[in-house]
């Protein structure tokens, strides 16, 4: 690689940029919302208690604490012709595929447990190879602080519309008298449409910068090195945090606006407001990164998310448009923990790679993607938490006080704790604009003397 390309930021068009972030529609559709709708989904049509269901989510997340850096690692040492993240987004996308179709269409009721934990192993570590590529890419696209934040930003607006769009259809088949395991079964067909020709978009449209295959570094020497890395400890305590307020919040939802809330027939449509106004947020988020640093504008973002999460279980109940107010408002900052979060963590990589000589993107966005689905994963864990307060969805608005009262607890007071916590978390970062700066311009230093 030239020093040129090093200390210049590469300027990608706002088409080449669309195509790029193209993929992160049906891979951010899969996260989230289909935690949503598949915990729910494994317990009211397959017959799995809600411990069960529990316990399937949270030992896939456990798994992939060893899963996602491996992958992270391997493919920054590979070396294909096409490209490394272009290569491992391509040979991934017919096996995550087939896999789509098993967990949102081929289960059945009855079906065992072990099968159903295997299958969504198996989807969480091929999700991991790929988000983790498409991530790792668009930190190098264009290196420089800002233009981390523009391609970020980009890929968070497609996972926005692609949230949304997942949410839609289970929203129309619903409104439709379509029963809710329907509805999962047509997230999975849009699932396999989009996700062929998104990658197809990205990888033909978009060249992927030539970067040196990365040294095999041993486990006990990048332990070290992470342990050690401050910035990274501090951009993945509020990934895990944030993580976790949103499987809390995603997991109990439907059951707070369905059961306590009173929405039983507008609960999907209420969801949709919800992250329509995180994408319409993603423009605001952007901008005050760019005005203020990342680290302060998540800040921002995730104390408004703590207010407005605690303050929703106060919507008067069945009052339609006061609820879609309050989601409006609610839903603003929805992604800006993501998208500022991912940001972050590009600029986490120049400082390692200044310290270490290599460009471990893959392995530092593993070990994010692992927080990330961790915390997300613990949202089902407060399954088990209702299940001791006897709490059943089957009962709806006929549960008990204190299953009701467990039930909005969870929702409000666990996430407004941990955003609170994780604004905390980064009052004292110190990877700003001008010290990445001065990361690559060290970075491209080190180029033109090789």
């Amino acid at each position: 690689m030239t020093a040129e390309e090093n200390s210049e930021p590469q300027r990608v068009g706002l088409f080449q940029l669309s195509a790029f972030a193209a993929p992160s529609m049906p891979l951010l559709a899969l996260s989230l919302p289909s935690l949503i709708f598949l915990a729910p989904y494994f317990n009211e049509h397959l017959g799995l208690s809600l411990t069960t269901v529990s316990l399937i989510f949270l030992s896939a997340r456990v798994l992939d604490i060893i899963i996602d850096p491996m992958i992270g690692g391997f493919q920054d040492r590979s070396t294909p012709k096409m490209g490394r993240r272009r290569f491992w987004l391509t040979a991934t996308t017919p096996f995550f595929m087939a896999i789509i179709w098993a967990v949102f269409i081929g289960l059945q009721p009855g079906s065992p447990p072990p099968l159903v934990a295997v299958c969504m192993l198996v989807m969480y570590a091929l999700f991991s190879s790929m988000t983790i590529a498409h991530l790792s890419w668009a930190g190098e696209l264009q290196p420089d602080y800002h233009g981390r934040t523009r391609t970020l930003g980009a890929v968070q607006v497609a996972g926005m519309i692609g949230y949304v769009t997942m949410l839609l259809l289970p929203a129309i088949v619903m409104q439709s008298g379509g029963k809710s395991a329907t509805a999962v079964h047509v997230m999975g067909y849009a699932a396999l449409v989009a996700l062929p020709i998104t990658v197809a978009m990205c990888v033909l449209t978009v060249k992927e910068r030539t970067l040196p295959p990365q040294p095999h570094i041993g486990f006990r020497e990048t332990l070290r090195t992470l342990v050690e890395n401050k910035s990274l400890r501090m951009v993945l305590g509020p990934d895990f945090l944030i993580g976790v307020g949103y499987g809390v919040t995603g997991g109990l939802f439907l059951f707070l606006f369905r059961h306590y809330l009173g929405f039983t027939a507008n609960s999907e449509l209420l969801l949709l407001v919800y992250f329509l106004s995180g994408l319409c947020g993603i423009p605001f988020w952007t901008w005050l990164g760019r005005r203020i640093g990342k680290h302060r504008a998540l800040q921002v973002g995730c104390i408004h998310a703590a207010i407005m999460l605690a303050l929703t279980p106060l919507i008067p109940k069945g009052e339609f448009w006061i609820g879609i107010a309050v989601l409006v408002f609610s839903g603003f900052s929805q992604s800006a923990g993501t998208m500022l979060v991912r940001s972050m963590m590009a600029d986490v990589v120049d400082e390692d790679t200044v310290k270490t000589g290599g460009q471990r993107s893959g392995l530092f966005f593993g070990l994010m993607l692992t927080t990330s689905k961790i915390g997300v994963a613990m949202g089902p864990v407060t399954y088990a938490v209702l299940d001791v307060f006897g709490f059943d969805a089957k009962l709806g608005a006929a549960n008990s006080p204190a299953a009701m009262t467990a039930l909005v607890a969870l929702f409000a007071g666990v996430p407004f704790a941990l955003n609170f916590l994780a604004a905390w978390w980064v009052r004292d970062y110190a990877l700003d604009e001008h010290r990445q700066r001065a990361l690559r311009d060290e970075i491209a230093a080190r180029g033109a003397s090789a």
